[in-house]
């Protein structure tokens, strides 16, 4: 009889000796395979987040693993050369259409042009205006259509061309000059409108890193876009910050940033959403006269392209726009800022 118990009993414990092993087993298996799983999660996500080309390792060398590894390498390869093959082909069509958009303007120009000369030669025969003041009034309709056409082929190009190149070479710029070249080209419109202009720009030279063109362009468009929506005053001020230097190609050796901003108030009827000011063709609601509703665009697209940062606001009825710029090493003064307007 107890024979028979201790037989039972090494086989009971015997029994429960294998299941343990069993469960043991399985229980590693199965925390190497999560471990596994995380593994390849977490590379999947690399490859997903960042610019990693090496392939998915595996830890353990199980044939199901290797063929996982092995189908996900594959499907990552293809989808990376499907990515490459449609940028070059979106980059090739980008610079067809900037090419398309340039020889736009070679006709608008001139078509601008001899609507100007048409223009001069009715002001010639005084005696004949008030017979041709309906002839006069169609052609000023064509002219300013003809130049919105030509902003708007413009604003395309730049787009475009901006879209098709790969990398915008950068180097020290004046901000100050530029500046204040295109701060002059203001004064007209300024002065028509009487427009209160306060400006707050330091006299020293001020050198950024950009690409001439483009700065021009930026700081045009965020002048013509404080035209159209300005009601009795217009800021401008220039300061600096510590907050560049983030190791982007466009941040400066010093780590300053050089930040522009423009203020203007609004008309009581304009409705403007700051969410989508920088998208193409956004108009405020309320908005008169023409444009593209390019300009703000191009000014972000321009503005990443050379690593500034731009964002814009409404606050109590006053239009914010704000441009930093990376600053470059600079030295010496620039003399005493060369115009002025005060409009009371």
């Amino acid at each position: 009889m107890v024979s028979n118990m201790d037989t039972s009993t090494i086989l009971l414990l015997c029994a429960v000796g294998v299941l343990l092993i069993l469960t043991l087993f399985f229980l590693v298996r199965y925390l190497r395979m999560r471990a596994e799983l995380r593994n390849f999660r977490e590379q999947i996500n690399e490859i997903r987040t960042t610019d990693r080309e090496q392939p998915i390792k595996v830890a353990s060398f199980g044939a199901p693993t290797v063929d996982l590894a092995k189908e996900i390498n594959l499907l990552v390869k293809e989808l990376r050369e499907a990515v490459n093959r449609s940028e070059d082909e979106e980059r090739r069509v980008r610079i067809i259409m900037a090419g398309v958009s340039h020889d736009f303007r070679t006709p608008l120009t001139a078509a601008d042009g001899y609507l100007q000369m048409v223009d001069e030669i009715l002001k010639r025969y005084p005696e004949a205006l008030n017979d041709l003041k309906e002839i006069r009034d169609y052609l000023t309709i064509v002219s300013e259509r003809v130049r919105y056409l030509r902003s708007l082929s413009d604003e395309f190009f730049e787009v475009t061309y901006l879209d098709a190149r790969k990398k915008i070479p950068l180097e020290k710029v004046r901000l100050d000059t530029v500046l204040s070249e295109v701060i002059l080209g203001q004064y007209q419109w300024i002065e028509k409108e009487q427009i209160e202009t306060r400006f707050q720009i330091p006299e020293e030279k001020m050198e950024i890193l950009a690409d001439k063109h483009y700065l021009e362009r930026i700081l045009e468009n965020l002048f013509s876009n404080a035209r159209k929506y300005t009601k009795s005053f217009l800021a401008v001020e220039i300061t600096e910050n510590c907050d560049a230097g983030d190791g982007n190609p466009g941040s400066g050796e010093s780590g300053k940033a050089v930040i522009f901003t423009i203020r203007n108030d609004i008309r009581e009827y304009t409705e403007m959403d700051t969410a989508h000011i920088f998208e193409p063709f956004y108009r405020a609601k309320g908005r008169t006269g023409q444009g593209t509703g390019l300009g703000l665009y191009v000014c972000k697209e321009l503005a990443e392209a050379m690593h500034f940062t731009i964002e814009g606001n409404v606050t109590g009825g006053v239009f914010e726009l704000k441009l930093s710029m990376p600053k470059a090493e600079t030295s010496g003064k620039a003399g005493k800022y060369v115009w002025r307007v005060q409009s009371d």
